[in-house]
């Protein structure tokens, strides 16, 4: 069922184009006394359907369209337009063509004004465009702070990885001094046995031996996962907290080449020390089970050494770790914290007042509102464990995680909305230019009628005369007010954004009415005008179609507004391919029309050599456009693939 104002609307378009048929008429010397009594007979009409639809309106939609027909029925009060027709009837009767025709001008703008004030849709498209910016604005501004929660998560995360790596390392080395100290004590008391030591004095210190032997062992592994933490925590070599020391293997750390203390900081020397540290041990093993106690001592201050070697190494392993904690001051992290929930805390009262501005006004909830309100307690958790010393990683976690619900929620209103932008941007387009191309056509046929008229009213001087010369720019006001038009309808495209091609048009479309206008007020009305004024009407009529099987397309598609991810284009591709194809015909045609009526010798002129720079250009036009929608298409295609 449709609006009641978009029928009024178009009952209001009729009638003015019936009464600007008549002011044409007089224009032409027909009969316009006759068809003032039609636009007459149309006003009354439109003005007690009005008066109807009030009564009924204001019991279900006080603040709807009743308000809005109020508003015209008042504006046609004030603006006296029922007598002025009576009095324009009057002057037309007694052949007071002049008066008259002051009269119905007024007349017809009166009515225009009504028609735009009945449609009302600037008014709606306006609400939407801001509403559209309203939510954008919020979006943008939880993106930001998404962005700066994980910021503070990962530093947060690092901070945490950073300490266990410390906590880590300190393990490490009691464990190595440990070992030094087991290791020197076996080695004192293997001193003590000498040469003549029995077998079974030999074997408990053996089995301590193999003992210490694994408890190596255990170390280096120990170690080559902490130094490839240590690698996956230097900066730029993974995301912080990322970082999985339990994925470590003893297997990923070089193979040792015996030389104790060749190592640097992070590339494996600790863990090769305490590797070649349980080698000797090994070896210290055998040699006391084949009672040699003399040479297990080589091995055991030869384990002593590497063991000490790798103490060093995590020393410097300790230092790297502090060195990156200094580079993350917990005070400042605090700091960061504590200013990005104030400003997710100030975001959710904004969205709150202006939720409470859109339940004033009759209007909805502020998408993403509460997820944002959420957030903030979270933050201020964080901050407090922060300044506690204690993790705070997965609360900074949460709080992001709602920041992004919010941010999700948004996307999907802004989406809902643009797709209503486009349902209105389609009908209002398609209202707008019907009743441009029905302007268009009065003016063609005045146009050509008046060429036909100039042949016989010639002055003895060969000048137009003053009355044929004020119909012509009757006929040039007309073609302006198009142009105007033509002006806010590429406005409605450039603010929807969803096309690459239509815009493009309409702008062609503007700058042909521009020409006609500025022709016509030169007393221009010949074939070339003419051809000009086809083209203008072709133009319209695709547009017209091509809007028409949009809106044909989403009535056939109720729920097309509801599915994920942007809108569609504001019309199909296959309209705006023909669209290209109405470009470069026309471009053809006037490439034809300069070859065949611009001679050789003269195409050295600046006047012809202007014509082919122009034709140059709409060519070069044609060219980008096609490969704009050409890279649309890829897009889309690539997307589909994607699914």
């Amino acid at each position: 069922m449709k609006r009641p104002c978009l029928v009024l609307w178009t009952a209001a378009c009729f009638c003015w184009l019936v009464f600007s048929a008549s002011l044409n008429a007089q224009v032409e010397g027909q009969n316009a006394s006759s068809r003032q009594e039609v636009a007459q007979a149309k006003f009354r009409e439109l003005t007690d359907r009005m008066q109807a639809l009030m009564v009924i309106l204001t019991k279900d939609d006080p603040h709807g369209d009743a308000r809005l027909i109020s508003v015209g029925l008042k504006f046609i009060a004030e603006k006296r337009i029922k007598t002025k027709m009576e009095s324009a009837q009057s002057l037309l009767t007694t052949e007071k063509w002049d008066d008259a025709q002051k009269l119905m001008t007024g007349i017809q703008t009166d009515l225009r004004q009504l028609l735009e004030l009945l449609q009302n849709r600037s008014l709606d498209l306006q609400k939407l465009l801001e509403e559209i910016a309203r939510l954008e604005a919020f979006r943008s501004e939880v993106d930001r702070l998404v962005k700066e929660q994980g910021d503070e998560k990962n530093a947060s995360a690092r901070l945490e990885e950073l300490q266990k790596q410390g906590a880590a390392i300190e393990q490490a080395k009691l464990a190595t001094e440990r070992l030094i100290a087991e290791q020197q004590k076996l080695r004192n008391e293997t001193n003590k046995l000498g040469v003549a030591a029995l077998a079974d004095a030999m074997k408990p210190l053996a089995d301590q031996q193999g003992e210490l032997q694994k408890g190596a062992d255990q170390l280096a592994k120990d170690l080559a996962a902490l130094e490839k933490q240590s690698e996956e925590l230097k900066p730029g070599d993974a995301k912080p907290g990322d970082a999985k020391p339990s994925d470590a293997k003893p297997s990923d750390a070089k193979p040792s080449d015996g030389k104790p203390g060749d190592g640097k900081p992070g590339d494996g020397a600790g863990s090769k020390s305490a590797k070649s540290a349980a080698k000797s041990m090994g070896e210290a093993q055998k040699q006391l089970g084949e009672k040699q106690p003399e040479s297990s001592l080589k091995s055991q201050d030869e384990a002593v050494l590497q063991l000490k070697t790798t103490l060093g190494e995590l020393d410097e392993l300790a230092k790297e770790v502090q060195r990156e904690l200094l580079k993350l001051p917990l005070g400042q992290q605090v700091q960061k914290q504590e200013d990005t929930e104030h400003a997710t805390d100030t975001l959710a009262q904004k969205m709150e007042q202006a939720e409470k501005d859109a339940k004033d006004a009759e209007g909805k909830p502020t998408p993403g509102r509460k997820s944002v309100q959420q957030a903030v307690p979270k933050q201020v958790s964080a901050a407090g464990s922060l300044k506690e010393y204690k993790p705070a990683k997965q609360k900074q976690q949460d709080a992001k995680e709602d920041l992004e619900k919010a941010r999700d929620e948004l996307d999907e209103a802004i989406n809902q909305l643009r797709q209503q932008l486009q349902d209105e941007v389609l009908r209002a387009l398609e209202e707008r230019f019907t009743a441009m191309l029905a302007k268009q056509r009065e003016l063609s046929a005045q146009t050509k009628t008046l060429d036909k008229t100039r042949t016989k009213v010639l002055t003895a001087d060969g000048s137009l005369p003053t009355g044929l010369v004020e119909r012509i720019q009757v006929v040039a006001t007309g073609e302006q007010d198009l142009d105007v038009e033509a002006g806010d309808a590429l406005k409605l495209l450039e603010e929807e954004g969803t096309t690459a091609v239509f815009p493009e048009i309409v702008s062609e479309l503007k700058s042909q009415l521009h020409d006609l206008a500025k022709a016509c007020r030169a007393n221009m009305t010949g074939i070339p005008i003419q051809v000009q004024q086809k083209d203008v009407e072709e133009t319209l009529a695709l547009l017209i179609n091509a809007l028409r099987k949009a809106i044909e397309q989403k009535d056939g598609k109720p729920d097309e507004g509801k599915r994920e991810g942007s809108p569609p284009p504001l019309v199909p591709i296959s309209a705006e391919l023909k669209m290209l194809k109405l470009l470069q015909t026309r471009v053809n045609r006037v490439t034809k029309d300069y070859e065949q009526g611009t001679p050789e010798v003269m195409r050295e002129t600046d006047d012809a050599k202007a014509d082919a720079a122009s034709l140059s250009k709409k060519q070069a036009r044609v060219r980008d456009l096609t490969r704009k929608l050409a890279l649309k298409l890829n897009q889309e295609g690539g997307a589909e693939g994607g699914r």
